[in-house]
This record gives structure tokens, C-alpha cells and sequence, in this order.
């Protein structure tokens, strides 16, 4: 995925979210590390650590999708504003 303006174009708007779309982690938060019965500290907190990382995994990526999905609604209001301003100067 490439840098870009944020065009007033919806279909624009709708093609630069379109790979964070089909992402989903949801199912990371359910999952977890087990290492069995090790009782050596440094196991037991990369296990910790590890289940830690996966729920804030898919925090964030839940985040990161409804900012995203709120771009083309952005887009829209931004094409109908340059339209109506255009049309003011026609």
C-alpha cells in the first residue's frame, strides 16, 4: 500500500482502505501461549508476554479498521463540498 492524498474521490477513498479490509484478528484475543508445566521464570513470562501481545494485536487492529472505514464517508462529504463549491463558481 502506497502513500497518498486524501482525495475527495470516493472510489479513491474505497481503494486505499480495501487491503486493511479483509484483515481480522478478532481471534487473536482467544488464543493463547502455553508452554505446559514450565515453572522457569523466563518461560513463564514470555508466555504471559506473548498472550499479552496477541489481545493488544487485535486491539489495535480493530482501531485501526473503524479509522479506516471512516474514510470514505470522509470522502464523500469532501466530493459533495468541492461539487457544491464548484457549482458556486460556474
Amino acid at each position: 500500500m502506497g502513500m497518498g492524498k486524501i482525495s475527495s474521490k470516493s472510489i479513491e477513498a474505497q481503494e486505499a482502505i480495501a487491503e486493511l479490509v479483509g484483515l481480522d484478528a478478532s481471534g487473536f484475543s482467544n488464543q493463547s501461549v502455553d508452554f505446559g508445566s514450565s515453572n522457569v521464570p523466563s518461560m513463564q513470562a514470555g508466555q504471559a508476554l506473548s498472550n499479552q501481545l496477541m489481545h493488544d494485536v487485535s486491539k489495535i487492529v480493530s482501531c485501526v479498521l473503524t479509522q479506516a472505514n471512516k474514510f470514505p464517508e470522509l470522502a464523500n462529504a469532501i466530493e459533495e463540498r468541492d461539487v457544491a463549491d464548484a457549482q458556486r463558481w460556474s
